[in-house]
């Protein structure tokens, strides 16, 4: 029942008739279930269809010349679809990428049972939404925790033959399986880690002013892509901070790293480690502006804040919230500063 749910679902996601409940009720159903998802996620690599008013009109005078071509060999009133305006049209176009979903699912169906190999896609993608975590486990065994607007990509034609080579935009919390005959590589845009079986935290969100890697356990290695050769192998307990700087390389066209520094990780009022409560869903600010909360804050509940009063930038915020909405964060920091706030839809907006 749960795989004619799913299938049921991505259907209507297809059609972009699904709400943001169901595609939520989706994406927790793959996670139950990796060999479907590995399924879908085939079918997903498809090119998507643009919806412009170019593709509109080539599909309809497409969808036209086929069914003329249809009335010279069958009666009109055996034809599937009558010539009902643009209403039909869009309906059999919605139709037709259903079925190209459910043809490509029983074709990969019929060719397992058959016996003939199919060649899996190069490149699997795990990927967090804004206001959700999820966890998953990599073929070798690796458990991973994504954070919101996170994503994860590796090959999967090379993964755990020689190496195990991954590629990270966001953050994620990493228990390596140990195998010393096969590194385990994290790639960032500003660091790269090299471990043989340990537990660490990663974040490295673009639009961040820094990235972070911290170690609690084991032993890592790590490159910092600055443009020179600095390697950094940090202790359990330990965290390297990377300053993004604003000069740009003119062979990568982004910005490099700025500084770096190494710091011991300090515990949270709460004996909680800043770096990875999250994993344990706590939101946690330490002496952080509110730019640096919004941030936050929009990755953690799937909003946008905008803050409409440059005075309130100037204040800094301490706290430890766990299973509490946003209004009820918003709350608690007009306890120490004099904010306003208001919501339209999915935007927040405060003010002083």
């Amino acid at each position: 029942m749960e795989q004619e749910r799913i299938w049921l679902l991505l259907g209507r996601k297809v059609s972009g008739e699904a709400t943001m409940g169901e595609l939520r009720e989706l994406e927790e159903l793959l996670q139950q279930d990796a060999t479907l998802r590995y399924k879908v996620s085939v079918l997903s690599n498809w090119p998507s269809v643009q919806q412009s008013e170019e593709w509109k009109s080539k599909t309809e005078d497409a969808l036209e010349r086929h069914m003329n071509r249809m009335s010279e060999i069958t009666a009109a009133e055996n034809l599937p679809v009558k010539k009902a305006g643009r209403k039909s049209l869009k309906l059999v176009a919605i139709l037709s990428v259903l079925v190209l979903l459910l043809g490509g699912y029983c074709t990969f169906l019929l060719l397992n049972r058959s016996g003939v190999r199919t060649e899996k896609p190069a490149i699997a993608a795990i990927q967090t939404r804004d206001g959700s975590r999820s966890r998953a486990q990599l073929p070798d065994g690796t458990q991973v925790l994504l954070n919101g607007g996170s994503r994860l990509t590796y090959d999967q034609n090379k993964f755990n033959t020689d190496t195990r080579e991954v590629t990270l935009e966001g953050e994620a919390f990493f228990d390596v399986a140990k195998n010393a005959d096969k590194p385990f590589y994290i790639h960032t845009a500003k660091l790269d880690l090299k471990v043989l079986g340990t537990s660490f935290n990663i974040k490295a969100y673009t639009q961040d002013p820094t990235t972070e890697a911290t170690l609690i356990t084991g032993a890592v290695e790590v490159t910092v892509n600055d443009g020179k050769e600095h390697n950094i192998k940090l202790l359990p307990n330990q965290k390297i901070i990377l300053e993004h700087g604003a000069a740009i390389d003119p062979l990568s066209s982004s910005r490099l790293v700025n500084s770096y520094r190494v710091e011991n990780l300090r515990n949270t009022q709460d004996n909680l480690v800043y770096e990875t409560a999250w994993c344990d869903n706590y939101l946690v600010f330490d002496n952080e502006t509110l730019t640096e909360i919004a941030r936050k804050m929009e990755r953690w509940y799937g909003i946008k804040i905008h803050i409409t009063d440059p005075k309130l930038l100037q204040y800094h915020y301490t706290g430890t919230f766990k299973n509490e909405s946003f209004r009820e964060v918003l709350e608690a920091l007009k306890v120490t500063t004099t904010l306003h706030w208001r919501t339209e839809g999915n935007d927040v907006f405060i003010t002083q």
